[in-house]
């Protein structure tokens, strides 16, 4: 009578942790797009609200270029002289003047080529960000396909899971097993069914991540196609540095840098030439019976001359100083792309040996292991324990497997980065 009522209540906890396992999808059951990893990469590089501000940057220091080139505005000016009784409509002279600044040509050369380099260092680093963010959002899909394989594979343990839950009742009822492998399978059961609500919510955040990325508000319905684009990592790594170092936007933008703190130096020595000031007056003297001066027009040109050479010496080794770390961040910038190279390149071949590894030897064992355990326990020959890890090993193999298979393509993305441009994703373009 006790064994009949175990059962049938145990029978009917196991029929709701099925209903909640089933209704785990509906999490995500909302109407949702559907996209592609080239569909995700050029929105991001495209719609990302860093690459928009980062392109809205490089247009605004283009646009700075006419501007260091520009000679200031003009200034007019009106003086009334000899006024009587503090009535300047009486004053017995007007004069009027125009005034023009005028920077030394080769100081405003000079500044022409910083601005010239600085527009082409945010150009570099428009070009760098979005790199930066097609490398974001390759990792965020990949996350994505992660979780949702995650869930999927759970899933399918979780079944496995429920059918020892069945031999478990089984072997109870017939006295194989004692009533503690049957409690055992049930709470392994319900335990699964709270690690796949964990899972769902995984799921969710990474679909988070991936709405980020692309510019979308967080909370927007997607889902994403599987796609594995990266080939067998049999890269030419010589090839890849070469590559790196004339093209890559870090690098372009330090050498643009560069050239900006050398113009910099040569605009401080030339603050040692002279600047110009040149004046146009018009003096229009009142007629009167006392005096018949005639109107005259005054031409002034004025030097401001640049004596104070101890101001000029310190600008000229800020300027150097300026270089000199300039130079020393390029020199680094071309060091770290080498190792980055190097870095994703061994990460990349280890992710493939492990793809290979759980494919051709580990997932194919702990599937035997684990069909031997359901005989065994089947026929009383087995412990529930020794089926219920090689179970697990099953389910981390599987896990394991995938992740091998993420880790590669993340793998690949930050050689991408590493290089500075795609190269295994056709159809984008930087």
């Amino acid at each position: 009578m006790k064994k009949s009522k175990w059962k049938k209540g145990s029978s009917s906890i196991l029929a709701v942790l099925l209903l909640v396992w089933a209704a785990v999808p509906a999490l995500a059951a909302e109407v949702q797009d559907t996209l592609t990893l080239e569909q995700v990469l050029q929105a991001a590089v495209a719609s990302n609200p860093q690459v928009v501000e980062s392109q809205k940057r490089l247009e605004e220091k283009q646009a700075r270029i006419g501007l260091a080139t520009a000679l200031p505005n003009p200034e007019f000016g009106v003086m009334k002289d000899d006024i009587p009784r503090l009535n300047p409509f009486d004053a017995m002279m007007t004069e009027y003047s125009l005034t023009q600044e005028i920077m030394n040509p080769a100081k405003l050369k000079a500044m022409g080529r910083m601005a010239d380099s600085d527009a082409r260092m945010a150009a570099a680093d428009y070009r760098d960000k979005q790199m930066a963010v097609y490398t974001a959002a390759k990792e965020a899909y990949y996350d994505l396909l992660y979780a949702d394989k995650a869930l999927e594979i759970e899933k399918e343990n979780q079944r496995l899971m429920g059918q020892l839950v069945q031999i478990a009742q089984v072997n109870y009822s017939t006295g194989m097993t004692p009533l503690q492998d049957a409690l055992r399978a049930q709470n392994e059961f319900s335990k699964m069914t709270a690690d796949l609500l964990s899972m769902a919510a995984m799921g969710a955040v990474a679909k988070a991540k991936v709405n980020y990325v692309i510019g979308r508000p967080a909370d927007t319905p997607l889902a994403v196609k599987e796609e594995f684009t990266a080939p067998p990592p049999d890269f030419d790594l010589a090839k890849l540095q070469t590559q790196a170092q004339a093209a890559k936007p870090a690098v372009v933008s330090m050498e643009r840098q560069v050239d900006m703190a050398q113009n910099g130096v040569e605009l401080a020595r030339k603050q040692q030439l002279p600047d110009y000031q040149l004046t146009l007056s018009y003096k229009d003297k009142k007629q009167t019976a006392m005096s018949m001066e005639s109107d005259t027009w005054a031409v002034e040109v004025m030097v401001m001359l640049p004596l104070w050479h101890s101001k000029n010496k310190a600008e000229i080794k800020a300027a150097s100083a300026n270089l000199a770390a300039s130079q020393a961040a390029l020199t680094d910038m071309r060091n770290m792309t080498g190792l980055d190279l190097q870095m994703a390149l061994t990460e990349a071949q280890s992710a493939w040996r492990r793809i290979d590894l759980f494919k051709t030897t580990v997932i194919p064992q702990a599937e035997q292991t684990y069909q031997a355990g359901v005989v065994g326990y089947t026929n009383g020959k087995v412990d529930f324990m020794a089926v219920l890890d090689s179970l697990v090993a099953l389910r981390n193999a599987k896990l394991d497997y995938y992740k091998a298979r993420v880790d590669y393509e993340k793998a690949a993305a930050n050689l991408e980065k590493a290089v500075g441009k795609p190269l295994f994703a056709a159809g984008v373009r930087l």
